[in-house]
């Protein structure tokens, strides 16, 4: 996918910082097509996302408690409900609801999710703008790709520091999104990234615990971006090489960084077209484990299942966020330890076959935690980061599969009509049939949407 790009002279001097900057502006109208198609079945698959979880999830409740510090109406749709918000607070609502379920879509080269603080930034932008749906789309595209390329320069080693790539990187893909909406220039955009250094964050921590820090984060992130991008408008100035300087993102929030990854091939090669969307609502690294006990449970009779051992051979990023004995991991005690649980889920498929939503009720049930203590995980440097081996002691012999990338990577992505079957499921019983109908068509149809409003009216509850 070849671009051209008119970078300014000194970006070559300064790096990463303004390379991205120049991007973000320059290359809005020259977004590949199958960059746009893809970001078209991203943003669908964001609003059930959504849509679902600010209905259903059970932390969105407690989410919404700001309201007693904000109460006015804004001009701005939080997906599902009926009132409208200040576009800061939608961005933040949408951002972690799109998070909560861990349902969002996910980039293999970035290791993180760039629909949740990108889109969720973005929407707000156009709809408080009445921007285009082609402009939308270009947006989201551009965001996209600084959010990825960020991370790819974290590498995951970013995780061994302890930060959460989704909003560390996150917020930078926002603030290139909702700056191209606007039509800010590229000093204006470095200096909104400069000021989104330093609300560069999310923990890892939550994993202690299973604590909902993580589904706020990249909300967090677009509600940042936001008023990062505003203040830079004003004329506030930002930190010079927010990424690639002395104390920078790059040296601050990982073990080590790769900026080259940031500025190669910029605008030659989309790394966005990397970004996949999830089958299952868990963590993605769990997702190989998964493929794995689904294919193989078909060889063993059901009522010998239950009787087995299964070994999981994880690559050591994999092991480190969800395939560790802990105890919460061993036996998950909440949603979120099950999400991050290749015990749990790998138990889940292998007992129940494919996992949906409603597998944590089973969390804390008797049978599954009977089957994830007959579960052990290894970390094996030869596996593929998102990859698995998965052996099966079974009574009528060994078995063995191998699972290179999971469903839904570009090797086999979920392409519209899988992705509006999930979308379905999900934003039906928000929205009805006929609402969650219209919804899609209008995302189907958004290059010729002349205002994103029109679509935004169809998002309120």
């Amino acid at each position: 996918m070849t671009v051209a790009i008119a970078l300014r002279p000194e970006a070559a001097i300064l790096g990463p910082t303004v390379a991205l900057s120049d991007f973000a502006i320059d290359t809005g109208r020259h977004v590949p097509e199958a960059v746009r198609l893809l970001i078209r079945t991203c943003l669908l698959d964001f609003i059930g996302i959504a849509a679902f979880s600010g209905r259903f999830a059970d932390s969105s409740a407690s989410f919404r408690a700001f309201l007693d510090l904000d109460p006015a109406v804004g001009p701005t749709t939080v997906i599902g409900d009926e009132r409208t918000y200040s576009a800061p607070y939608a961005a933040l609502l949408n951002g972690a609801f799109a998070h909560s379920m861990d349902f969002d879509d996910t980039n293999g080269a970035a290791a993180l999710h760039p629909g949740a603080p990108v889109i969720a930034a973005a929407l707000a932008q156009a709809e408080r703008l009445g921007s285009s749906g082609s402009a939308l789309i270009d947006a989201v595209a551009v965001g996209y790709e600084v959010c990825c390329r960020v991370g790819g320069g974290l590498t995951t080693a970013g995780y061994d520091r302890g930060f959460h790539m989704t909003s560390v990187a996150g917020i930078f893909g926002a603030v290139a999104a909702a700056g191209r909406l606007a039509g800010v220039s590229a000093r204006v955009m470095e200096n909104a990234f400069g000021l989104a250094l330093s609300r560069a964050a999310g923990s890892m921590q939550y994993l202690a615990n299973g604590a909902w820090n993580k589904r706020l984060h990249p909300g967090f992130a677009a509600q940042d971006a936001l008023v990062c991008l505003v203040m830079a408008q004003a004329g506030a100035v930002g930190a010079s090489e927010a990424l690639e300087g002395k104390q920078g993102l790059l040296h601050t929030h990982t073990e080590a960084p790769d900026p080259d990854a940031i500025t190669r091939d910029l605008g030659q090669v989309w790394v966005t077209l990397d970004t996949a969307l999830k089958p299952y609502p868990s963590c993605r690294l769990t997702h190989s484990a998964v493929d794995a006990a689904l294919a193989l449970r078909e060889r063993v009779p059901a009522d010998q299942r239950g009787a087995c051992r299964l070994e999981v051979r994880l690559s050591p990023t994999a092991f480190k966020i969800v395939g560790e004995p802990s105890p919460n991991k061993l036996a998950a005690r909440n949603i979120v330890d099950g999400q991050f649980s290749a015990y749990f889920q790998t138990a889940i498929a292998w007992l129940d076959g494919q996992p949906t939503w409603t597998m944590y009720e089973r969390v804390g049930d008797a049978a599954v935690d009977a089957m994830a203590a007959r579960i052990a995980i290894v970390s094996d440097p030869s596996v593929l980061r998102l990859g698995c081996v998965v052996k099966v002691e079974a009574p009528d012999g060994p078995l063995s599969l191998t699972v290179l990338n999971p469903l839904g990577e570009p090797d086999s992505p979920m392409l519209w009509p899988a992705a509006l079957e999930k979308f379905r499921g999900l934003a039906e019983p928000v929205f009805g049939p006929a609402g969650a109908a219209a919804i899609s068509q209008a995302v189907a149809g958004l290059p010729g949407l002349a205002d994103v409003r029109d679509l935004t009216q169809l998002l309120r509850g």
